[in-house]
């Protein structure tokens, strides 16, 4: 068996045990459930909200005292390495604090999205006498 065969394989085994973690009692056949409640879509928005707030002073702290330790140090080998090492990390952290209230704005999106949609199914099925 090749790699390509053995990685199939393996693919196939682990959606079989994730359908029966999430389905216990149903066997490996049935789907599983992947719907998230609007509440706690919500709570995930608020959560990136928070985690925003929270981390970029931090951050910003964190990049600066770096910068200063860089200047303190810029002589030295290590300061440069430190500088460069600091500058990498900090466009990565900043870069990610940054998309969190993104995130949380498409958290909302999808949610906004999902009541919308599940209000105008049901003026549809009213408008039909069914419900």
């Amino acid at each position: 068996m090749g790699w390509h065969e053995e990685w199939v394989e393996a693919q196939a085994f682990a959606r079989a045990e994730i359908a029966a973690q999430r389905t216990p009692g149903e066997g490996p056949a049935a789907a599983p459930d992947l719907s998230v409640p609007v509440d706690q879509l919500l709570a995930s928005a608020a959560a990136c909200e928070s985690a925003h707030e929270d981390l970029r002073p931090v951050l910003d702290r964190a990049i600066g005292d770096l910068a200063a330790a860089t200047e303190s140090l810029r002589q030295w080998t290590l300061g440069e390495q430190l500088g460069q090492s600091g500058a990498g990390w900090g466009a990565a952290l900043s870069d990610m604090a940054d998309r969190l209230p993104e995130h949380a704005a498409g958290l909302r999106a999808v949610t906004s999205a999902m009541v919308g949609l599940d209000q105008q199914l049901r003026a549809t099925f009213r408008g039909w006498g069914t419900v």
